[in-house]
């Protein structure tokens, strides 16, 4: 999995009590014995909290509609997240922060502007160096240096369900590509094979466990998407979410949510 594309601040945390440790190994050891993956606090399985108008509203909140650059607004792409999200039993909500994470809100710091960069030749699936909003990649799939598996889609929703897909392999390890809710979405390097026998599978049922996962070493990746997320819950007058390494305060402020999305690595 390719590295995030952005270079994050880290988040306050709070030490983690023997309570939450056990929790955390219990939560983990009954998703790798086969199980259902876990639904809690801090999972990636589970329904939206947050409705699209509400995570728009906090987009806008703190001046990213002004550097918004996908083709379709924020409220369009958050329901895209929800519904896709809905159809594989993944938080399409905390899936739309872990774009925000990845893109920089959408706004792709550090990508030339997309007008000046010719469209790549049919079937290139070569990372260039940097992600553009047509590619559809909202979550650094593919990105990383030497990659020959970079994935472009067609349209917004196609990138979504890729995203949304992949998190459900990692989240549960009963996922195959045939019990998705919708038609698998193959890119690159991973079709339906690769993705019913991928090694991650189930490895990760937390947001946290995709720290040295989804990003290497990423050791506050999910961290860091659910402090956004609690952040944004916030606004909307909701209490945060707390999971194990992450305390119910451990919010990010105005300053350090610029932070985390100003500079790429």
């Amino acid at each position: 999995m390719a590295p995030t594309t952005i270079r994050v601040a880290r988040p306050r945390l709070r030490r983690r009590g023997l309570g939450a440790l056990v929790a955390g190994a219990v939560l983990l050891a009954g998703c790798l014995a086969g199980g259902p993956a876990p639904v809690g606090p801090g999972t990636i399985m589970g329904p939206s909290t947050l409705t699209a108008a509400q995570i728009a509203a906090y987009v806008c909140h703190v001046g990213r509609c002004a550097t918004w650059l996908p083709e379709i607004s924020p409220q369009q792409m958050a329901q895209l997240y929800i519904d896709e999200g809905v159809a594989a039993g993944v938080r399409g909500d905390i899936a739309f922060v872990q774009g925000v994470l990845e893109t920089g809100w959408f706004a792709y710091p550090g990508s030339p502007p997309q007008s000046s960069v010719p469209l790549p030749p049919p079937g290139s699936t070569s990372w260039p160096g940097y992600v553009l909003p047509r590619d559809h990649n909202y979550a650094g799939i593919g990105a990383f240096p030497g990659s020959t598996v970079f994935m472009r889609m067609p349209t917004p929703q196609l990138g979504v369900r890729a995203q949304i897909q992949h998190l459900r392999n990692y989240a549960d390890l009963s996922s195959r590509s045939w019990n998705l809710g919708v038609p698998f979405v193959p890119r690159p390097g991973y079709d339906a094979v690769a993705f019913d026998t991928f090694p991650f599978k189930g490895s990760a049922p937390r947001w946290i466990d995709l720290d040295g996962r989804w990003a290497v070493p990423g050791t506050t990746y999910g961290q860091t998407i659910l402090s956004i997320y609690n952040n944004m819950r916030a606004f909307n007058g909701l209490a945060p979410v707390s999971a194990s390494a992450l305390g119910a305060s451990a919010l990010l402020t105005t300053q350090d949510l610029q932070a985390t999305t100003t500079f790429r690595h």
